[in-house]
């Protein structure tokens, strides 16, 4: 129960000379019947003639108005209670007892007295907080008040119809229901939900836009149509160094070669590569771990760099998997250790002159770069992998060579 004093008032009329010293008002839920109809509002207060005497012991006649003026104006609700009983002055009363109480309560509303078919005693008391908490309620679960609720803030945010706010910890809202629980949007005549079943959440009707990075943890996947689709799990653009590649003379073997890195920086090559310095057919190879992330199948897109003067037809770049921490098994050995998994001749008709992005040959004008973006997919349950990518071709990198860049790893 909640309780707010009033200060000590005079009330009186001209004919009465009656003075009404205080009201205690009371905002009380007072029977799950009540709640179902309308909260009552407790009114106690002690009635004394001008010469300080209080009234008779009696049951008497007493009438209550509402209104929304202090003065004047027409009642917004009243009921008169012909038996209520006054002891020593005092009496004690629910108003809504004969007539429920039919306002909102979303406004500043005055509480008019009569005693016995009296004139009404001024002035009228201001009905306090503590009555608005009917407001809360309303009818049939309605909020009849306007402007936005507060829960644990009594400043809440302008623009929000309800803002939740705990201080000591984080907020939390809870939607509960036996078969599970549904938050809906609705703009017009437009629905959407967002829904729990105890097991996973759905989403229905709804075009899911995410502004920033979508993070799953270790585990998670994203369906489409109820099957697993590829995810994003490993970037490596070579935007702050090489992100673990390294070079070597031949893919069998672990005889170490020197490669730069370097961004042609033209309006449309403006990633960085990586190249080897010696050789044409030196390999570029890097070791992925994949712990923790669930997989059967693996995807590498890559992008394939064509520099100077590759032979027609003649010279190809490739790219490929191996299982095994060092690639060294000979090219002729049936194990399965290595997977080519891309092979692609450079595309005829690149001996036009000025189409080069790079010029490592310097005095060949006529030959031109190219580079493709392709993609190569192995079946693989293990957590370790190795990409290699390299090429057949025979001369110094002065002459002809190849480059990598913006290699991703997806999984599914």
């Amino acid at each position: 129960m909640q309780q707010l004093i009033i200060k000590p008032i005079n009330m009186h009329t001209m004919n009465d000379k009656m003075k009404i010293f205080s009201l205690l008002f009371c905002f009380c839920l007072c029977s799950l019947d009540v709640l179902r109809a309308q909260s009552g509002l407790i009114v106690q207060g002690a009635i004394q003639n001008a010469s300080g005497t209080p009234l008779p012991d009696d049951n008497h006649r007493i009438s209550f108005r509402l209104y929304e003026n202090e003065t004047g104006g027409t009642p917004v609700w009243s009921e008169t209670q012909a038996s209520v009983p006054v002891s020593g002055g005092l009496y004690s009363t629910s108003l809504g007892a004969s007539s429920p109480l039919s306002v909102p309560f979303n406004k500043i509303y005055y509480l008019g007295v009569s005693v016995n078919g009296g004139n009404e005693l001024v002035p009228r008391a201001r009905l306090s907080p503590s009555p608005y908490a009917v407001s809360l309620r309303g009818e049939n679960n309605l909020f009849p008040a306007s402007g936005p609720v507060g829960v644990g803030t009594l400043t809440p945010n302008t623009g929000t119809e309800l803002h939740l706010k705990k201080t000591d910890g984080s907020g939390q809202l809870l939607i509960e229901g036996d078969n599970g629980a549904v938050l809906r949007f609705k703009q017009g005549g437009n629905t959407a939900d967002i829904s729990y079943d105890g097991d996973k959440i759905t989403v229905a009707n709804l075009n899911l836009t995410i502004s920033d990075n979508l993070n799953l943890p270790a585990g998670a996947a994203i369906s489409y149509n109820g099957l697993n689709g590829w995810r994003l799990v490993d970037t490596d653009n070579f935007e702050t160094g090489d992100d673990g590649w390294t070079c070597v003379d031949d893919w069998t073997n672990n005889t170490a070669r020197t490669f730069s890195r370097f961004t042609p920086n033209t309006p449309f090559s403006r990633e960085y590569i990586l190249r080897p310095n010696q050789s044409g057919n030196d390999v570029m190879k890097k070791k992925f771990d994949l712990t923790g992330v669930p997989h059967t199948q693996i995807k590498v897109v890559f992008t394939y760099h064509f520099f100077d003067t590759w032979d027609d037809g003649a010279n190809l770049g490739w790219a490929g998997f191996a299982s095994r921490l060092s690639p060294y098994t000979a090219y002729n050995q049936s194990n399965g250790y290595f997977q080519m998994g891309w092979v692609e001749v450079q595309p005829d008709g690149f001996s036009f002159g000025g189409a080069g992005y790079v010029d490592f040959e310097g005095s060949n004008i006529a030959v031109a770069d190219c580079n493709l973006t392709r993609e190569m997919i192995a079946q693989h349950t293990s957590d370790e992998f190795w990409v290699l990518f390299g090429s057949n071709l025979d001369q110094s990198v002065a002459d002809e060579s190849y480059g990598i860049s913006h290699i991703e790893i997806w999984v599914q």
